[in-house]
């Protein structure tokens, strides 16, 4: 499998895609899947349209950014466009699931008829040996957890590897939105199955390690994503209290000391928001009653960066596609502490071709999670 990105910052939808559509190496109608990511400074439905008009042939899934990735570094205000051709290797197939945030069961249907298109049965105990799927969910529906478990109720082989990316709206928190072939929603998720005989791999990084310091959420307003107490106790002062530092600096450790929940040897990230007046915890993912968590500290990240690429490379040599789906969080903190052109700089040396998004939550198998970078890897 091959990936040609390109970039552009044309303000007019039409122009962006002429534009586009010239720095490619290949016709349209030469690639099979088209992965697209756009600032929301564009009328994103118009510009879902008329990709799709432009590739005819092939599988166009998109989704708003919150920042966009590239070789040139963290840029803003772009689209970054992915064309993926091989030579008769994969097969894509991509469904659009709206209304996510009331009843996305009733897209069951075309979800096993989506993969069925190009022969992965879901209900095969091994159709994870040469297929995934790759996933873009409206990022402020609070859904991301329910698509993941639908779609492996539908799965029956557990192996089975999601990779994914909440879409973002440039930090308004407005509204966001995906497309798959044309068409458009603020209020559904994409799933484009994908069967291949290349080699792929997803890897998830954290840049956080454990410290041992638990905590237990002791009254949470699931569906609000709001902790009332910790430990019995008021939120702020709790938190504090464990870190051992002052309730005035509580809002500027967020981003380095987020919430963990430890499954065997992987941690999954649960980014905290902010703490109200009155001490009150708000939550970027869902939490549960009652729930165990693990107050986080960082490692340094361009030594993980390091890490990661160093395996990536290790386990499939040749990549000829990568797709990045990084937590808008992390762009921020690396924009806080100097450190997005050494990440790009470690990305560059490593990794022949890639893009990606800043995203609002980041899907690796079963789980959804923030302050995480997914990273879909197939060969050539």
């Amino acid at each position: 499998m091959n990936q040609e990105v390109v970039q552009t910052q044309k303000e007019d939808e039409a122009q962006a895609v002429t534009d586009l559509c010239s720095r490619l190496k290949k016709t349209p109608s030469s690639y099979s899947a088209i992965l697209f990511f756009a600032s929301t400074r564009y009328d994103f439905e118009k510009l879902s349209s008329l990709l799709h008009e432009q590739f005819p042939r092939a599988q166009v899934i998109g989704a708003t950014t919150a920042g966009e990735i590239t070789k040139d570094g963290f840029t803003t205000n772009s689209i970054v466009l992915n064309a993926i051709y091989d030579n008769g290797k994969s097969q894509f197939s991509g469904v659009l699931i709206d209304g996510i945030d009331q009843f996305p069961i009733l897209g069951n249907k075309e979800i096993t008829s989506a993969a069925s298109k190009i022969g992965i049965s879901l209900s095969s105990e091994n159709c994870s040996r040469d297929a995934f799927a790759i996933t873009l969910i409206c990022g402020l529906m609070s859904a991301e957890e329910i698509i993941l478990s639908q779609l492996y109720s539908l799965i029956k082989d557990q192996n089975f590897m999601i990779a994914g990316g909440s879409a973002g709206d440039d930090m308004k928190f407005a509204s966001t939105a995906v497309s798959c072939n044309g068409v458009t929603s603020s209020n559904a998720a994409v799933v484009l199955f994908v069967k291949t005989s290349c080699a792929f791999r997803i890897y998830k990084e954290n840049i956080f390690q454990r410290t041992g310091k638990n905590v237990k959420l002791t009254d949470v307003n699931t569906e609000k994503h709001i902790v009332n107490a910790i430990d019995g106790q008021n939120p702020r002062r709790r938190y504090a209290q464990v870190l051992g530092i002052t309730e005035g600096q509580v809002n500027d450790a967020l981003l380095d000391h987020p919430f963990g929940r430890v499954f065997g040897d992987e941690i999954f990230i649960a980014s905290l928001v902010s703490f109200d007046k009155d001490g009150k915890l708000t939550m970027y993912a869902r939490v549960l009653q009652d729930s165990l968590q693990e107050i986080l500290m960082p490692h340094d990240p361009v030594e993980m960066t390091e890490s990661t690429c160093r395996k990536i490379t290790s386990e499939i040599p040749r990549p000829g596609c990568i797709i990045l789906f990084n937590c808008i969080l992390r762009t921020v903190g690396f924009q806080k502490k100097g450190l997005t052109g050494k990440i790009s700089e470690v990305w560059r040396r490593y990794l022949p071709t890639y893009s990606g998004f800043s995203t609002y939550g980041e899907q690796f198998g079963h789980m959804n999670s923030n302050q995480t970078l997914v990273t879909l890897v197939i060969g050539e």
